[in-house]
């Protein structure tokens, strides 16, 4: 059994732990327990690890990431970007995104493959 399946099994006796310790008892003073709000759940849960942050890793590790993702992402202001075919800003959905639309990535297309075949359809000509 790993540690965190222990301590997210036996919560009340870490509780006992962290209670002697504050009360000042003899036992429980170097005891090193500590009283931690999780991240992902916001439940009070006492552990021995200092550095913890979720009561149950497996449980609420993911919840709290999508939570500082969500955090991170409303702190940036949003990008603007200028699309390559009409030249009108718009703030992209994508990382990559290059047009504003659907509509102008088609036309672009369509542009670049009539600009590709423009030149091959030289030995169609008869002289």
């Amino acid at each position: 059994m790993w540690n965190c399946d222990w301590e997210y099994q036996h919560q009340d006796v870490l509780k006992n732990c962290y209670e002697r310790k504050m009360a000042g008892n003899p036992y429980g003073k170097n005891d090193p327990v500590h009283k931690i709000i999780c991240e992902g759940c916001g439940c009070v849960f006492y552990t021995r690890i200092w550095s913890k942050k979720y009561c149950y890793y497996k449980k609420c590790g993911n919840i709290g990431y999508k939570k500082q993702l969500i955090q991170r992402r409303l702190a940036q202001p949003p990008r603007t970007q200028v699309c390559k075919m009409c030249g009108s800003t718009f703030t992209p959905k994508r990382s990559d995104a290059v047009y504003c639309s659907n509509a102008c990535r088609q036309r672009a297309y369509r542009q670049s493959v009539t600009d590709k075949t423009s030149g091959h359809n030289d030995h169609l000509h008869e002289p």
